[in-house]
């Protein structure tokens, strides 16, 4: 299950957001415009010289000058912005303020908080489905399944997510009594909300360790490591690693990742320069590397980039070892540098191919799956949160249709066809939703129904994780009989 805020964004209810860019490798300093000008006027001053001609007769003569703010700023924008788009590149963009701030935070991995992913049940308890490696949750015990009743003073039950949120995050580096329940029983602990890296979480099980890696940031190699040595502490030598929606990161964290599963000296991924030239990257000595008899990984049309990198390592350096379960991966094989100017704007642009070690180049073709299982339809059903496309009503042609046929179909309610056309018979299921939620009961979709249907196929998605998760159960299955 899927949303879309703008058509280039698309949030997750996996908690696996796409983020703007495919994976950054980030220089720590910036390259001043000036510098970079000054080496292009070199090179030709003729094209230069055309350009200050339209800058200036645009900003001097230009009838409608006048009517833009700041024209002088605006046109350097969309001038830059017009150099740096070029159908052959989709990966090669100037971002302005906003978009380089939203790109910054989704590379960077850090929250403030617990460090927990929940939902809220039928009584609106907050039921953890997930513990960030290292997080305050974790260093406290709290695990999947427990179900927070209380935090600090305020009843879960009776609160909104966002003033749980807000309470945890109002104390941060402060202790916080918090109350739960674990198999019936009731339980207090006491937790210091502080940062967290909000991309490793590790699960252990009978006969195999999990790790669920949802981006490659700063911390991710670093809290990847502590996953394994808790894995091999726990004596499993069986590992499942979950790619799926991780869209990449930074290159130095997949090759971090990867040293801690591979031996001394193996190559990671190779890197093909524009003159033609390659260049290996090998695996760091910062971490001993664990040797696990089976690794299998999960991977879906959104792992990407680094992901892609992480998983061209290992069925190259591991072979028979590794095995991949889900669909065909993004197939995205270039690597961008990130150069942040000192306006807050930034320029991503692509420097290389990469391949993998053996060679192959997976740039638009990406890594078909050993063993290919289609992920559950819900999960994957997208829709806008645009206030002009949730309100449709019956015999309507509507962006969010197909979705909320879905949706209704999905909690049980008898729904003829699930395309872009909203049918009458659709819109008496939709009524008996409305219904049974105490909703306007019209037939008609509108913000307030698709706020209670969102709630309540979240809640079915969570509930019914495990056995929907078509995905996970063959990996696990691969994994356990072998």
């Amino acid at each position: 299950m899927k949303k879309t805020k703008k058509p280039s964004e698309k949030l997750t209810t996996k908690e696996k957001g796409l983020i703007v860019g495919l994976c950054v490798v980030c220089f720590g300093a910036g390259v001043s415009v000036p510098l970079l000008m000054e080496k292009a006027q070199r090179k030709d001053t003729g094209q230069f010289e055309k350009l200050e001609t339209i800058y200036d007769l645009m900003t001097n003569k230009w009838y409608y000058a006048n009517e833009i703010d700041d024209v002088q700023d605006t046109l350097v924008e969309q001038a830059i912005d017009g150099m740096t788009t070029n159908e052959i590149d989709p990966h090669t963009t100037y971002m302005g303020l906003d978009q380089a701030k939203r790109f910054s935070d989704a590379l960077s991995g850090s929250n403030v908080g617990i460090g927990v992913g929940f939902f809220r049940n039928e009584a609106g308890n907050m039921v953890v489905r997930s513990v960030y490696i290292g997080s305050a949750a974790d260093q406290a015990g709290l695990t999947e399944g427990d179900i927070i009743t209380k935090v600090g003073n305020l009843n879960c039950a009776q609160a909104t997510s966002d003033e749980i949120i807000d309470t945890i995050k109002n104390h941060a580096d402060q202790k916080l009594e918090i109350e739960y329940e674990r198999d019936g029983k009731s339980n207090q602990t006491t937790v210091t909300p502080g940062e967290y890296d909000s991309t490793v979480i590790c699960r252990l099980f009978d006969d195999y360790g999990e790790i669920i890696l949802s981006s490659f940031s700063e911390n991710s190699g670093k809290d990847f490591h502590e996953a394994i040595q808790q894995i091999e502490k726990a004596g499993l030598k069986k590992l499942v690693i979950d790619l799926r929606d991780n869209t990449g990161g930074y290159l130095d964290a997949a090759q971090t990742i990867a040293s801690s599963l591979l031996p001394e000296n193996s190559v990671v991924f190779q890197e093909k320069q524009k003159n033609g030239k390659i260049e290996e990257t090998l695996v760091s000595k910062e971490y001993d590397p664990a040797d696990f008899d089976q690794i299998v990984i999960l991977q879906n049309g959104n792992t990407a980039s680094a992901s892609e990198v992480l998983i061209g390592a290992l069925k190259d350096n591991l072979g028979d070892k590794v095995k991949t379960v889900g669909v065909n991966t993004y197939g995205k094989g270039t690597k961008q540098v990130l150069i942040p100017f000192e306006d807050g704007t930034s320029l991503k642009y692509t420097e290389t191919e990469w391949i993998t070690p053996n060679g192959t180049s997976i740039n638009q073709v990406g890594f078909a799956p050993d063993v290919e299982v289609a992920d559950q339809e819900i999960r994957s059903v997208y829709y806008s949160t645009e206030n002009k496309d949730l309100e449709f009503g019956p015999d309507e042609v509507a962006a969010n249709a197909q979705a909320l046929q879905m949706y209704l179909a999905y909690l049980g309610y008898a729904v003829d066809r699930t395309d872009n056309y909203f049918s009458q018979a659709s819109s008496e299921a939709l009524k008996q939703f409305q219904r049974d939620h105490d909703l306007n009961v019209t037939g008609r979709s509108d913000e307030a129904t698709w706020k209670a249907l969102e709630d309540n196929v979240l809640l079915e998605i969570n509930k019914n994780e495990a056995k929907d998760d078509t995905q996970r159960q063959k990996a696990i299955e691969m994994i356990t009989q072998e």
